[in-house]
């Protein structure tokens, strides 16, 4: 059972932050979660119990002070905790989306992703290589937008110089996505061939992008447009 205290019931409501375990921990985790961060318990265990205990004050502190709401939520039997807009504001650092902007080479990443993320629903640990993600940019269910946007062209096959490109965007793609707590890199050190796993927050990305993933023709075909003027 989660702990639940009501800051608004109590006399000081900010008082726990006088609390040593919140002086030793809280400002990285104010750092992670205004970054953009998705915390769940086997990324970031410690940050994870802060948010779990103080969950109510936490959320009574970001919305007087930042205007932005501390969210619970869960997928898999996963919890996890992040920063969203409130309904009625964008909040103190908002900007023109309810979360961080991806580039539309980061939001078709993303929809990959998701693609990937439900193919393995049911397993435990859902592992990725540049193989798999070959597959899918050649013969996955949306192949066509994806050799549209990475290679301008549909074909069978693509060259060794085609793909470094590809794969170039896809290793910096894969570092934003760690950074929100969306993936987690599985690769020993920087050089090494893709390797990473799906994280339960990538399910977010299906929130915030919905318009894009319904539309994935008219968004890729409008990027390509730009690009091409």
């Amino acid at each position: 059972m989660e702990h639940e205290n009501k800051p608004n019931s109590l006399e000081h409501p900010f008082k726990f932050l006088e609390n040593n375990d919140v002086k030793e921990k809280f400002a990285n985790l104010n750092i992670e979660l205004l970054s953009g961060r998705h915390i769940q318990k086997d990324s970031n265990y410690y940050l994870y119990q802060l948010l779990k205990k103080y969950f109510e004050e936490l959320k009574f502190y970001y919305a007087n002070f930042y205007g932005l709401e501390l969210e619970r939520d869960y997928k898999n039997d996963i919890t996890f905790y992040f920063l969203d807009f409130t309904e009625d504001s964008k909040g103190a650092l908002s900007s023109t989306r309810r979360h961080k902007e991806l580039s539309s080479l980061q939001t078709v990443m993303g929809i990959m992703l998701l693609n990937m993320y439900y193919d393995r629903y049911f397993e435990n640990i859902k592992e990725i290589t540049f193989p798999d993600i070959k597959k899918e940019i050649l013969s996955g269910e949306n192949s066509k937008h994806f050799k549209k946007l990475w290679f301008k062209e549909i074909r069978d096959e693509y060259s060794p110089n085609e793909w470094k490109r590809v794969i170039t965007n896809i290793k910096n793609t894969i570092r934003d996505f760690e950074k929100l707590g969306w993936v987690e890199s599985m690769a020993k050190d920087e050089g090494e061939d893709i390797h990473f796993k799906l994280k339960e927050p990538i399910y977010r990305f299906q929130k915030l992008y919905e318009k894009e993933i319904t539309h994935i023709d008219e968004f890729i075909e409008n990027y390509l447009l730009q690009t091409n003027d």
